[in-house]
């Protein structure tokens, strides 16, 4: 049920987002929200007259939730358009001393000022990017981590948020405390985090996936990942409406980790043959994935396909624990000398973004692609992924027939002794 109230309540925001300027007529959201009633009221004995009344009320409250933003829409949202899309603004501005996030935006401040002291500019901007999404790139630099399909890099997203669950949930344990103190513990922290580095649909995403993982052996659920991005993408939308269709940081941050869920593990199975190292397989797989899943819509919203994005990542995700960790520290510390690790690990990082200037093929700029290509090109990819599940449970129904001759006499030892 929550599945498909989720899925309806999104429905409801599409269907919006293709008129985002005009008013839905009251008089037409009233009917349907009696029409759901209604179908509650009499089919409160049948599951899926419930189903139906419950989603017709989840779209209903989708098409008042854009409704309700509208006058505060950014201008200019153009529905299936590339020119048409909105990004959200890279910082808030808080002046009432009193506010949490005053204090956390003066922290951040602090931060981005000792980065810009103690590293040189492109330095400093990446560090900062990778720590807490500052996005401070020249566009010279911006250019090239795009080109080479880095970007998502200095979106603060699942890695930061994995750390801040790994790090400081085994300490609160650790102290001994009841596993509902250290998720409350737990919760306050990722909403520290989430205001200071700025709500992005990246953080947004990663901090309630993060949330609910440790959330869900609390009421004793198995987390499925499918559920808790779709849960996800309610929250978000729940905030930020007009994101769902507009916001292409939404689209790829979700793309990326659909293409994480759906792809890397069918990756990493045809990897296993030329491959047997575990580390480099398993990057290898996640950037494949990721990469598969996002390259439509970055052709279509940006004009660009990259094919080094694969070599890139796979040099450059090894290094980013060791600039997060050392960039901290460096941050934190008044030894100069302590800066010096994370130079070298950063000016590296810096290189191999400098990659696709120097290999004169695999990035392509100024594409032209319609939203009908985007669509169709979702389409194969869906295809060969049904092609795929059924090809896994017609080997899977092969493995499962045992050619056991069955008679009066046959006994169940019998059965298993021959499996």
């Amino acid at each position: 049920m929550a599945g498909w109230t989720g899925g309806a309540f999104l429905i409801g925001i599409a269907l919006h987002s293709l008129i985002p300027y005009q008013t839905i007529d009251l008089f037409a959201i009233s009917v349907a929200t009696m029409c759901a009633i209604l179908l509650l009221f009499i089919g409160w004995k049948s599951l899926w007259m419930r189903v139906i009344g419950v989603c017709l009320l989840a779209i209903v409250l989708g098409l008042w939730r854009f409704d309700s933003v509208r006058s505060s829409l950014p201008r200019g949202l153009i529905p299936f358009s590339s020119k048409g899309l909105a990004y959200a603004s890279n910082s808030v501005t808080i002046s009432n001393p009193e506010d949490p996030r005053y204090w956390l935006g003066h922290g951040r401040v602090w931060l981005t000022e000792r980065a810009n002291k103690i590293f040189p500019p492109d330095q400093a901007a990446l560090l900062t990017g990778i720590l807490y999404g500052e996005r401070g790139f020249s566009k010279t630099l911006k250019d090239e981590f795009r080109r080479a399909g880095l970007l998502h890099i200095v979106a603060v997203s699942g890695s930061n948020v994995t750390i801040i669950v790994v790090m400081i949930m085994p300490v609160l344990l650790g102290l001994r405390l009841p596993r509902r103190f250290a998720f409350i513990g737990l919760s306050l922290a990722l909403i520290a985090f989430v205001l200071f580095v700025n709500p992005y649909a990246s953080v947004m995403r990663a901090a309630v996936m993060g949330w609910l993982i440790e959330f869900a052996p609390l009421v004793g659920r198995i987390p499925k990942p499918s559920r808790l991005l779709l849960i996800a993408a309610v929250v978000f939308t729940v905030w930020q409406p007009w994101a769902l269709f507009y916001d292409a940081s939404f689209a790829l941050s979700f793309l990326a980790m659909a293409g994480l869920l759906i792809w890397t593990p069918w990756f990493d199975e045809q990897l296993k043959k030329w491959i047997s190292w575990t580390s480099v397989r398993t990057i290898l797989a996640a950037s494949l994935g990721a990469t598969l899943m996002t390259i439509p819509y970055t052709a279509w919203a940006f004009g660009q396909l990259t094919l080094l994005g694969v070599l890139t990542s796979l040099l450059a995700l090894p290094l980013v624990p060791w600039i997060m960790g050392l960039g901290t520290l460096a941050l934190l510390s008044p030894v100069f000398i302590l800066t010096l690790p994370a130079r070298g690990f950063l000016q590296l990082l810096l290189l191999v973004a400098h990659l696709p200037t120097i290999i004169p093929f695999g990035a392509w700029s100024h594409l032209s692609t319609s939203f009908t290509t985007l669509v169709v090109s979702y389409g194969v990819l869906y295809l060969f992924w049904s092609w795929i599940q059924r090809k896994k449970r017609l080997i899977h129904e092969a493995n499962d027939s045992f050619p056991v001759p069955m008679s009066s006499n046959t006994r169940l030892s019998d059965i298993s002794d021959e499996i």
